[in-house]
């Protein structure tokens, strides 16, 4: 023990010099640039070399490369491809953080999955990660960690229980590091974390006031950490951020029903008294903190909410000493604000070119807005002579606004006087300066970090081969999910020769997970494509038992009634803030009409070029089109089939018909029995491979136009129909099915002669550029008090042999399966 002690304490030793050293040549680099800039600008520098600099290698992590330079020895070079780069401001620089910000670094994590009983991340030394079943003492209960969920700010959240009664709750973990807070600062912060945190109305009211709620704060002695409990899954609701990286830009409507939401609560809490833990009453209270991150957003059966969290009121207290705090007001809540909806309508918050915050007193940063609701955003910010005194006047200016769904009004700039025009030319020269001096900077720290450049990539974790391989979080035991009974999921879970000869994707699972065991396969199969009881496997295997319901609704139904653990479905949006969702394929819903070669008479593909707009697809389907003459093909009657997927016709619905008033001629002409084809055609509804036979009968034998739609993954490969490209607008029309070299495929392609040569148009669909495309989701309850089996049924379909099986049933993976992945360990 004496030993080891010795040899950590020159280690120690060794880390510090050599940090010392380097940290000597960066300081006296940065004197003699700083040396040849004129006195008036030497200014910039210091700022400047805080914006480039690099963060420092640990000695434990260049040790070897330092003696293969003593020894003359030469160092492998690692492989791991380049991570990609997110800015993140520095935080805590004194722990040499890759990232520069230890909270929002990879490497924790890694320590948690390398080492969990580490007390430090192996990177940099930064605090480690609580690790699972971990238990928190607080006030009101006990608490126990399940899992790590993100960072956020200045904290880190967790997923947890609270063991007294077994309900969700989120903890947010709050650090103070020994190399920024010494014992008498953190007693200080731990003593006002308790005191700041968790305060209520003064008369003792309760009411929504869309903050997130307190449920207990904890500040335990003897530890660098201070804890925020709060009940239930509300403060793991997604910050304002990710949703934009997610769905992009929001829509003026939907940011002034922001501004509406969060003005009301900053009314409220701005002009409220409240009584904080410590007896002290306040009148009025500030957040201080306003920021995409901070603004949570709720899904709910109308729109949305937005949620308040992270208040200045206690996060500010984990700021370093050092840390310069802007001061607390209301006109700083209500310009935070404005910046907020600025962000909101442009879609992020950075320059993509520079990296810096977009400044909403440039004209080019603005995307076309009513003028009315710029001059707003600008008066909230201040850049405008009208100022709101307080959230309450600045709420009912935004009442009074004018209707924003009316025609976007784009305002023309003023000509600039030349005076200003003389200020942004220097601000460009101002820029131009910056970065010859960066560059500068950069070139001195070079020769080092050349050597050092692959060994600082962050390794992309590989992803999982194997089925068997991800069962460890829950039990073996029967799990039971659902789905669409005549949905594509139905289709791909429970047909049999899709992969594998007289194999069903359930049965190829079911072996993969219980390769040891005997089990009755096809019994389970039956029953779960009848939806009838079926014999249950031994309790000590595993085994997903399919349900299918009637209808996607009724499948959602079930999860919240204990009925099914987790679904799959295509019809996930607005599911309620107590289920989630996580994609794992695609699949498009093809139009299609027969197929015949291109020198047979009346050929449909060959008249209409293979392709057909959206708008001439929705007149079909309207009744609006009886015979194929009115789009200059050829004089055919048109038969109009339509599968009997419900999901398949509710995406067909949202994106083909679009309006109330289609939707309910389409729906009319369904519930009319078939017949003679009339003016106003009826529409057949068969099984999508009823449909394919039915298509090419009517044109081979009655000399009928027919058309029809259904799943791309059933209607690939069979070569009675020709899947028609989609144009929509203006655009390009966008082709299902490519040939070799990325050529789409024509009427003139023998579809069934050359099997084999064409392929789903990948990208396209991926990429939601086909505009019938669409995603397949495993759809689960957040409630910790049930086991994970849909997100271990989601990880078993992420799986590299999960993904294969998927591609070979039809669907198209979430990610590219190479060569290499295609051989599984026997």
């Amino acid at each position: 023990m004496a030993k080891k002690g010795i040899v950590e304490q020159i280690r120690e030793r060794q880390s510090s010099g050599f940090g010392d050293r380097v940290n000597l040549f960066i300081a006296e680099s940065s004197y003699r640039v700083a040396s040849i800039v004129p006195v008036r600008y030497r200014w910039i520098v210091p700022q400047l070399i805080e914006r480039v600099s690099l963060p420092l290698p640990e000695f434990s992590d260049v040790k070897g490369e330092i003696i293969a330079n003593l020894t003359g020895e030469e160092l492998e070079e690692e492989t791991a491809e380049t991570a990609k780069v997110i800015p993140i401001k520095p935080l805590y620089p004194a722990y040499r953080c890759l990232r520069n910000n230890p909270l929002h670094c990879e490497w924790p994590e890694k320590t948690l999955a390398e080492n969990p009983d580490s007390p430090i991340c192996l990177q940099c030394s930064f605090p480690a990660l609580l690790k699972p079943e971990s238990r928190i003492l607080g006030i009101r209960g006990t608490y126990q960690v399940e899992s790590f969920f993100r960072s956020r700010h200045l904290g880190r959240l967790y997923r947890g229980i609270d063991l007294s009664d077994r309900t969700p709750v989120m903890i947010k973990e709050y650090l103070l590091p020994k190399r920024y807070f010494n014992r008498d600062e953190t007693r200080i912060r731990q003593t006002n974390f308790i005191n700041l945190t968790g305060f209520d109305l003064a008369d003792g009211r309760k009411q929504d006031e869309r903050l997130i709620t307190v449920q207990d704060a904890i500040a335990p002695r003897g530890e660098q950490r201070c804890y925020l409990v709060t009940k239930g899954n509300t403060d793991s609701f997604p910050t304002l951020a990710r949703y934009l990286e997610e769905t992009g830009p929001l829509t003026p409507p939907q940011v002034r029903q922001v501004l509406l939401q969060v003005l009301q609560t900053l009314e409220f809490l701005h002009g409220q008294k409240y009584r904080f833990p410590n007896g002290i009453i306040r009148e009025g209270l500030t957040h201080g903190n306003l920021t995409l991150e901070s603004l949570l957003i709720g899904p709910t059966l109308q729109g949305f909410y937005i949620y308040l969290c992270d208040a200045a009121l206690w996060e500010n207290l984990f700021y370093p000493p050092a840390a310069e705090l802007p001061l607390l007001s209301v006109q700083k809540d209500l310009e935070d604000l404005g910046r907020v909806a600025f962000y909101l309508l442009v879609g992020r918050s950075l320059d993509p070119e520079t990296n810096q915050p977009l400044n909403p007193t440039f004209e080019e940063h603005w995307p076309p807005v009513h003028k009315a609701l710029k001059d707003y955003i600008l008066s909230l910010v201040g850049f405008s002579p009208v100022r709101f005194e307080n959230a309450g006047i600045a709420r009912q200016a935004l009442l009074n606004l004018p209707p924003l769904e009316t025609a976007i009004i784009v305002e023309k700039p003023e000509e600039e006087e030349p005076e200003v025009q003389k200020k942004r030319r220097n601000q460009r020269w101002w820029l131009i300066l910056f970065g010859v001096l960066g560059v500068s900077l950069l070139a001195l720290l070079i020769w080092y970090l050349i050597r050092r450049a692959y060994q600082m990539q962050a390794i992309e974790q590989p992803p999982i081969c194997c089925i068997n391989q991800v069962l460890g979080e829950i039990p073996p035991e029967t799990y039971t999910f659902t789905g669409e009974r005549a949905g594509i999921w139905t289709h791909i879970w429970t047909q049999r020769n899709l992969i594998a000869k007289d194999q069903s994707f359930a049965e190829i699972v079911d072996q993969e997970m219980n390769p040891d065991a005997v089990t009755n396969i096809e019994e389970t199969a039956d029953a779960a494509a009848s939806d009838s009881e079926g014999e249950m496997p031994p309790p000590e295997t595993y085994n997903f038992n399919y349900r299918p319901a009637p209808s996607a609704t009724e499948a959602i139904a079930r999860i919240r009634n204990f009925e099914a653990e987790f679904a799959v479905s295509s019809l996930f949006k607005g599911l309620g803030v107590d289920l989630w969702y996580e994609r794992f394929a695609y699949d498009a819903i093809a139009v299609y009409v027969s197929f015949s070669y291109a020198e047979r008479q009346n050929s449909l593909p060959q008249y209409l070029n293979g392709e057909i707009s959206l708008t001439d697809v929705r007149r079909l389907y309207t009744g609006e089109i009886s015979n194929w003459q009115e789009l200059g093909g050829p004089d055919l009657a048109v038969k109009l089939y339509a599968p009997d997927d419900q999901e398949a016709l509710e995406l067909f619905k949202q994106r083909v018909l679009q309006t109330p008033e289609a939707i309910e001629k389409f729906e009319a002409l369904l519930r009319e029995p078939t017949g003679i084809i009339s003016v106003n055609p009826n529409i057949t509804q068969l099984s999508t491979f009823g449909t394919l036979n039915a298509v090419i009968r009517d044109f081979e034998d009655e000399q009928i136009g027919a058309i029809a739609f259904g799943s791309l993954s059933q209607v690939f490969g069979q070569c009675s129909v020709y899947p028609l490209a989609l144009k929509e607008g203006l655009g390009n029309a966008i082709f299902p099915l490519l040939q070799q070299e990325n050529q789409p495929i024509t009427p003139d392609t023998d579809l069934c002669n050359k099997k084999g040569s064409y392929f789903p148009n990948v990208e396209a669909i991926r990429s939601h550029k086909y505009p019938l495309s669409y995603t397949l989701a495993v759809v689960y309850p957040r409630d910790n008090r049930r086991q994970p089996a849909g997100l271990t049924f989601i990880e078993l379909l992420k799986t590299t042999q999960g993904q294969k099986l998927l591609s070979e049933a039809g669907l198209i993976p979430i990610r590219d399966i190479s060569e290499e992945d295609m051989t599984f360990e026997e």
